[in-house]
């Protein structure tokens, strides 16, 4: 993680478990990708969201959070797939 971390450090990519966001805090981190997003409830998968695009960020940085789901899109009385889409129409975690 402190080589991730650190701005000089040639590693570009982290991958971890939901426990890795505990304390994590990167400003240059642009994109966070979610396996399995459809079995997180809507205030983790919140959280996970808020470790990217922090204050202190670049202005200039992009960011975007992806979420990967198995969830049948065809199903759309499915709450996991709710709960995906609830997210995708907010950027607050108060809405």
């Amino acid at each position: 993680l402190a080589r991730f971390a650190d701005p000089s450090s040639k590693t570009a990519v982290l991958v971890g478990t939901t426990v890795i966001e505990v304390g994590i805090d990167i400003p240059d981190v642009n994109i966070l990708i979610v396996e399995d997003a459809d079995r997180f409830g809507l205030s983790q998968l919140h959280q996970l969201r808020g470790r990217i695009g922090r204050a202190g960020s670049r202005s200039d940085l992009k960011c975007n959070c992806i979420l990967l789901s198995g969830t049948n899109v065809a199903n759309r009385e499915d709450s996991s797939l709710c709960r995906l889409q609830v997210l995708q129409k907010t950027n607050k975690g108060d809405e």
